[in-house]
């Protein structure tokens, strides 16, 4: 009936059917790439050392409570970024999370909104800074030889020197380091296996059930990224955004509940607050080194990372110069953690209650405002009820207000 298609291109023997469907075909290709490429861009920014701290809170709070907290905060974190998700994708220009809060809530929230993210890498920093020093203690002084403060340090201040010069490959690194980061679980939960243990998973036993709050909304969180993602997809932002929110934030609350049980049921209420650490002496001094070495490398570089983030945010948002800049990035969280600032389940916790909380309040606020706004009069718009979001506002508002108090 169409001759004309099957006829062979007089250049070649490739059919001219083939030749037409070529640019489609790339164009599918592209744009699964984009999407596959998206939701690794999400659990990247998303999974980091907040995991290290899941096992010890879930050994305390009890499993079964603890496993519940982290269903129900990955539901909401979940809607919390199909929130912004919406944003991004109905109001133009290329913004991060301060400018959508200016274009709907007005300077001085997006001032606040700078503030919270800055104070949230310095803490994030700080909790990296104290990891890499445990990893690096451990895979140097296996014998518990040194203070261990000394080698905190000396992560801050190889990643210092890095900061200063603002490495251009650092972005490049952040691929790498995510696959590392990845790999490094998938090896403890595989190590861990053959010793679990499943009666400490399913004791019934209530300990401390508001404990996960803070962490598991610290692992969580990774505010940040969905305007990212939105450049990425580009004009299929608009189908995908949502899709890869979801199946991102799927994978990574299993992620995180594979580890947290084989973690716990190796070392059930021994658990350490850097989880792995306490199953050195069950998993032997193979494990030992290469999951020091490769945690504490992966430490440096998401240190590096998070530090030329930062220097770059107070450079360009807050228009300081660069040597204080770089001065404010690097001596804060080295700061606090002389000034005493050291204990990880702490400091994760009031970090995602307190920073990730008034980050999360303020995407909700911006997502009801831009509802309000002629935006939504125009265009179709993603509503979750009025109700929910301010069930969220309030959830963040009493964690910031139960942190404050608990200090």
């Amino acid at each position: 009936m169409f001759p004309h298609l099957n006829t062979p291109r007089a250049t070649g023997n490739r059919p001219r059917v083939i030749y037409c469907l070529q640019p489609v075909l790339t164009r599918v290709h592209a744009s699964r790439l984009n999407l596959f490429r998206s939701i690794g861009m999400m659990i990247g920014a998303i999974v980091g050392v907040g995991v290290f701290g899941l096992p010890y809170v879930f050994a305390q709070a009890g499993f079964p409570s603890a496993l519940l907290w982290l269903i129900v905060m990955g539901g909401l974190l979940t809607v919390l970024q199909l929130m912004q998700a919406e944003v991004a994708i109905q109001t133009g220009g290329h913004h991060r999370l301060p400018g959508y809060v200016r274009e709907y809530l007005g300077k001085g929230w997006s001032r606040l909104a700078l503030v919270a993210m800055a104070l949230g890498v310095w803490g994030a920093m700080l909790a990296y800074m104290i990891v890499g020093g445990r990893f690096l203690f451990l895979l140097v002084s296996p014998q518990g030889d040194g203070p261990e403060a000394l080698y905190a340090l000396i992560i801050a201040i190889v990643a210092s020197a890095f900061i200063y010069r603002g490495l251009r490959f650092a972005a490049r690194l952040e691929v790498v380091v995510v696959g590392a980061l990845l790999f490094l679980f998938l090896f403890i939960i595989a190590a861990s296996l053959p010793h679990l243990e499943p009666s400490a998973l399913v004791s019934t036993t209530i300990g401390d059930f508001f404990l996960p709050y803070g962490v598991i909304l610290f692992s969580l969180a990774g505010i940040g990224i969905v305007p990212e993602i939105r450049d990425v997809l580009g004009r299929r932002a608009r189908l995908d955004l949502g899709r890869v929110v979801v199946i991102g934030m799927v994978i990574i609350v299993a992620l995180y509940a594979l580890f947290s049980a084989a973690v716990v049921g190796v070392t059930g209420t021994a658990t350490t607050p850097i989880a792995f650490d306490g199953l050195i002496p069950v998993l032997g001094d193979v494990f030992r080194v290469v999951a020091t070495a490769l945690g504490a490398l992966t430490i440096l570089s998401i240190y590096l990372m998070l530090g030329i983030e930062l220097l770059n945010t107070l450079k360009f948002d807050f228009r300081l110069r660069h040597g204080l800049s770089w001065a404010l990035v690097t001596l804060v969280p080295v700061a606090a953690y002389l000034l005493g600032a050291r204990a990880f389940i702490e400091v994760i916790g009031f970090v995602g209650a307190v920073f990730a909380g008034a980050l999360g309040i303020l995407v909700a606020l911006t997502y009801a405002n831009m509802l309000r706004s002629g935006v939504c009069k125009t265009h179709h718009c993603l509503r979750f009820p009025s109700l929910f979001t301010w069930i969220l506002i309030l959830l963040f508002a009493a964690g910031m207000v139960a942190e404050l108090f608990a200090l």
